[in-house]
C-alpha cells in the first residue's frame, strides 16, 4: 500500500489515506486527480496502463487500486 500512498503523495493529494474508501463516488477525488495517479502509475512502472483498467471502480481505494495494479502490471 505504500505505494499507493506514494502517487497520492507525487499528486500532492497528501490529504487522502489507506482507510478511507468511496473515492470518486463520493467526489473524494476527481477525472483529474486519476488521470494524474494514472501518469504517477506508468512513470513507476515504465509502461502504460490499459484502457480498461481506468474505471471508477479501480480507484476507489487503497485496495482496489492496489488490486487493479497487481492485475494490470502482471505481464
Amino acid at each position: 500500500m505504500q505505494i499507493v500512498k506514494q502517487f497520492f503523495a507525487n499528486i500532492e493529494r497528501t490529504d487522502i489515506d489507506e482507510n478511507m474508501t468511496d473515492l470518486v463516488s463520493e467526489d473524494i477525488i476527481d477525472s483529474i486527480d486519476i488521470m494524474a495517479l494514472v501518469a504517477e502509475i506508468e512513470k513507476y512502472y515504465k509502461k502504460p496502463l490499459k484502457a480498461e483498467f481506468i474505471t471508477p471502480e479501480n480507484f476507489e481505494s487503497f485496495s482496489s487500486i492496489k488490486q487493479m495494479l497487481e492485475l494490470a502490471m502482471k505481464d
